[in-house]
C-alpha cells in the first residue's frame, strides 16, 4: 500500500510538470534559465532547500544548483546565496513587487521558454532591474513582453544583438505578460562600461549570453584589470592546485557561461582558482572583497592605442571607435599642459610626453643588462570634466636597449576606493516650519554615505517635509565641483534637465503624506584633480504643485522656467546647514522662493593595477624579467639594486668611521707624548726651543766644553 502511494505522488508530480510545460507550450529543448541580478523573492514565497555542499566551506555551487532545478519539473526558479553557498527553489512563479526584495549577495535563476538552438550556455540572458545602457538604441520594438523582447534579440539577423533595454509600461513584476518598449543594441555594458548606469525600476537591462561576439571574437577583450589583495564575491566554478596562468586559461576556455574574470588565492605551493560570470560593473565596487592572499583579474575590452618612442619624446596615440570628447592625461598631472590632450570626436588623440626631463610622472629604471625603462601611468577619461567607473588606467612606457628600442603599451584597468567625509545635513529645530534637506544615500543599504568610491551606486535625495502639504518643490542648476571650485560640471540646468544623462539622470518625484522627495540614481564620480566632490543645487517652491518639464528624448524632470524669486539665506550652526521655509512670507507675496543646498563627499580611486605590459607591436611583456625569454624584469631589479646600494652606503659609512677613529687615536697619542716631553724638560729648566739652536760638545781626551 505504501509503495502504491509513493508511485501515485511520483505520477502526480510528473503530470503536474508536464502540464506546466504544456501550458507554456514549450518543448523540452526550449526550457532555459534567465539570471536576475540584485533581486530575489522574499521568504514569504516559501523557499525549499535545493542544494547545500557537504562541507562548510563557501565553494561555488552554481552548476550544481542549475542541474538540480533543471531536473526538477516543479522548480520554477531558485536563488543562490553566494556568501553562504546554499540555494533554495520555488515551486510557484513569483509575481508582484511585494514578493521581491533587493539583495546583491544573491542571483535569482528563472526558467523561461526561448528558442536558442545554437546556444549551450547554462543561462541565456542576464537581467538587471533598475539599470540601463545609455545611448545604445540600435533598434526599437514597441509593446512587447519580456520574453518577446528576449526572443527578438536572439532572432535578430541584421546585427549582433548583444543586449536589450526594456522599459516597463505597467507596474513592475517578473511575470511574462508585462509589456514595455524593447530596444535592441549591438553593444553591452562590457564594451561600453561608461554608458551603463543605475536607473529606476521601470527600466531593465538584458544581456544576451549567446551573442556571436561573445563566442567568436576573441580580440574584443584582450586584457585584464588586476585588483591586488582582493577577490570577487560571486564565484561560479572552483579549481584547486592551479597557477595564475592556468586559472586564466580555464577562464578563457570556459563554454558553459561567459567568464568575465577570475580570482586566484595563494596557498602553500599553488593557487585556488575561482571563475566568475559577473564583474564589478554589475553591483559596483562593493562586489570586490578584500583578501590579502588573493588577486582578482577582470576582463576589459581592447583600446586602439599605439606608442612610438624617440630619444626625447614618447607619443601615445588613441584612435576612438566612436565619438570621444574626453581627455588623456598622466596621473597626477591633469592640469599640466604638456601632460594631457583633449579628444575631438573620432579624430586620433595624440599625447606627446617629454622623457628627457622625466616630467609628467615618468619614472626611470635600469635593468641588470643595461636596458632602461621610462614609463608612467596614463588615464583615459571619457568625460571632459569628471572621472567615472568606465575610465581606464593605462601603463605606458618605452624600453631602451643596447641595440634597439622596445615599445611598451599596457594592460588596462578601472578606478575607485572610499574615504571618510562629514556630509552637510540640512535640518531644523523649528517644528512649525517646513524642512528641506539634501543627502546622498547608498543605493543598496539606503544609509547616508560618509565616504564612497568611483562607480558606487548612489541616490541623491532632496526631501521637503511639511505638515499640511500646501507647497511643492522642484530643483535645478545642480552643479558638482571641487572643494575650491577649481573644476565644475553642471548636472542639471536651470530648468532641471540633465546635461549629460551618462553622468546624472533627471530627478523623479516621490510624494507621501508628510514629505516630497526628488530622487536621482547615479554612479559616483570624481574630478581628476581632487577627490572632493561638492554638490550645489537651487531648490524652488511652488504653491500646491510644480509641473514636470519636458527635457526631450522622453525625459521628464521636476523643474520649470525660473521667475523673479525671493532669496533666503542658508544659516549654518556648528557646521551643520539649516534651512527653513517661512510660509507666512511665502504666502504673503505668492512668489517662488529659491534656496541653495549643498552636500560634500569624498570619492577616491582603488588600489587597482594593470596586470601586464604590452609591447608596441602587440606582444605582451609581463612585469618581471626572464633572461631566458629576454623579458625585462624592472621591478625586481630595481628592488635588488636599492638593497645593494643601501648595503654599499652602509659599508662605506662604517669604513670611513673606522679610518677617522684610527687617525684621531694616532693624533691623540702623538699629542699626548709631545705634551709629556715638554713637561719633563720644563722640570729640568730646559725646553725644546733651547735645544734646537745650541751645539753641545762633550768632554774628550781631557778637553772641557
Amino acid at each position: 500500500m505504501t509503495l502504491r502511494i509513493i508511485w501515485f505522488f511520483i505520477l502526480i508530480d510528473v503530470i503536474i510538470g508536464e502540464f506546466q510545460d504544456a501550458r507554456k507550450n514549450c518543448g523540452k529543448n526550449d526550457i532555459h534559465f534567465e539570471k536576475v541580478l540584485g533581486l530575489k523573492p522574499s521568504d514569504r514565497n516559501v523557499p525549499l532547500l535545493l542544494y547545500k555542499p557537504d562541507t562548510n566551506a563557501t565553494t561555488p555551487i552554481t552548476t550544481q544548483c542549475l542541474e538540480k532545478c533543471q531536473s526538477n519539473k516543479e522548480c520554477q526558479s531558485f536563488v543562490i546565496y553566494f556568501n553562504i553557498s546554499i540555494c533554495y527553489w520555488f515551486r510557484n512563479a513569483i509575481t508582484g513587487t511585494e514578493e521581491l526584495e533587493l539583495d546583491s549577495d544573491t542571483a535569482w535563476f528563472i526558467k523561461i521558454c526561448l528558442k536558442a538552438p545554437n546556444c549551450e550556455k547554462l543561462w541565456i540572458f542576464e537581467r538587471v532591474p533598475g539599470a540601463t545602457l545609455v545611448g545604445s538604441e540600435t533598434k526599437a520594438l514597441p509593446s512587447l513582453t519580456r520574453l518577446e523582447c528576449q526572443q527578438s534579440c536572439l532572432n535578430e539577423r541584421q546585427f549582433d544583438c548583444k543586449s536589450a533595454k526594456f522599459k516597463i509600461n505597467s507596474n513592475y513584476g517578473p511575470s511574462d505578460d508585462i509589456k514595455g518598449t524593447c530596444i535592441l543594441s549591438n553593444i553591452d555594458r562590457h564594451v561600453m562600461p561608461a554608458a551603463y548606469r543605475a536607473s529606476t525600476y521601470d527600466d531593465e537591462y538584458f544581456e544576451n549570453q549567446c551573442s556571436k561576439a561573445e563566442n567568436e571574437d576573441e580580440d574584443e577583450f584582450c586584457t585584464y584589470e588586476e585588483y591586488d589583495n582582493a577577490t570577487l564575491g560571486h564565484s561560479d566554478l572552483f579549481f584547486q592546485n592551479q597557477t595564475k596562468d592556468s586559472c586564466k586559461s580555464l577562464c578563457e576556455k570556459t563554454q558553459i557561461f561567459n567568464c568575465r574574470g577570475y580570482s586566484v588565492v595563494e596557498r602553500k605551493r599553488s593557487f585556488d582558482c575561482y571563475l566568475h560570470s559577473e564583474d564589478s560593473k554589475v553591483h559596483g565596487p562593493r562586489l570586490v572583497q578584500n583578501n590579502f592572499q588573493g588577486r582578482y583579474f577582470e576582463k576589459a575590452p581592447c583600446l586602439n592605442i599605439s606608442i612610438t618612442c624617440s630619444e626625447t619624446y614618447m607619443t601615445v596615440e588613441y584612435t576612438p571607435d566612436m565619438n570621444f570628447l574626453g581627455r588623456m592625461y598622466m596621473e597626477g598631472y591633469s592640469e599640466n599642459l604638456e601632460c594631457f590632450a583633449k579628444g575631438h570626436g573620432t579624430e586620433t588623440v595624440a599625447l606627446k610626453l617629454p622623457i628627457i626631463s622625466e616630467q609628467c610622472g615618468i619614472i626611470k629604471a635600469i635593468a641588470p643588462d643595461n636596458r632602461t625603462l621610462l614609463a608612467g601611468t596614463m588615464i583615459l577619461q571619457f568625460n571632459p570634466l569628471v572621472q567615472t567607473q568606465g575610465d581606464r588606467i593605462i601603463r605606458v612606457g618605452c624600453i631602451y636597449g643596447n641595440d634597439s628600442k622596445v615599445l611598451l603599451g599596457t594592460g588596462i584597468t578601472i578606478t575607485t576606493a572610499p574615504s571618510h567625509v562629514s556630509p552637510l545635513i540640512n535640518s531644523t529645530a523649528l517644528a512649525a516650519s517646513p524642512v528641506i534637506e539634501m543627502l546622498v544615500l547608498d543605493a543598496e543599504t539606503q544609509k547616508e554615505v560618509s565616504s564612497t568610491q568611483i562607480g558606487q551606486e548612489l541616490e541623491l535625495i532632496i526631501e521637503f517635509k511639511q505638515a499640511d502639504g500646501s507647497l511643492d518643490i522642484w530643483a535645478g542648476h545642480l552643479v558638482a565641483m571641487t572643494e575650491h571650485n577649481d573644476e565644475s560640471i553642471i548636472l542639471l540646468d536651470d530648468r532641471g534637465c540633465p546635461t549629460n544623462i551618462n553622468i546624472f539622470p533627471a530627478l523623479t518625484k516621490i510624494a507621501t503624506n508628510d514629505s516630497i522627495k526628488l530622487v536621482a540614481k547615479f554612479q559616483a564620480f570624481k574630478f581628476s584633480s581632487s577627490p572632493i566632490v561638492r554638490f550645489s543645487v537651487i531648490v524652488q517652491f511652488c504653491p500646491e504643485n510644480c509641473p514636470p518639464v519636458d527635457c526631450g528624448n522622453n525625459v521628464q524632470s521636476f523643474g520649470r522656467k525660473q521667475r523673479e524669486v525671493q532669496t533666503r539665506a542658508v544659516h549654518t550652526i556648528d557646521g551643520t546647514k539649516v534651512t527653513n521655509v517661512n510660509r507666512s512670507e511665502f504666502e504673503k507675496d505668492r512668489t517662488v522662493m529659491k534656496m541653495p543646498l549643498e552636500f560634500i563627499m569624498i570619492v577616491r580611486n582603488p588600489g587597482v593595477n594593470s596586470e601586464r605590459l604590452v609591447l608596441g607591436d602587440g606582444k605582451i611583456l609581463v612585469a618581471g624579467y626572464d633572461f631566458i625569454s629576454n623579458e625585462v624584469c624592472l621591478d625586481y631589479s630595481l628592488f635588488i639594486g636599492l638593497i645593494i646600494t643601501w648595503v654599499l652606503i652602509q659599508i662605506i659609512f662604517i669604513t670611513c668611521c673606522i679610518i677617522l677613529v684610527r687617525r684621531y687615536k694616532k693624533y691623540y697619542e702623538h699629542e699626548s707624548l709631545t705634551q709629556s716631553l715638554e713637561q719633563l724638560n720644563k722640570n729640568f729648566g730646559i725646553g725644546f726651543s733651547n735645544l734646537d739652536g745650541r751645539r753641545v760638545h762633550w768632554a774628550d781626551n781631557g778637553d772641557y766644553t
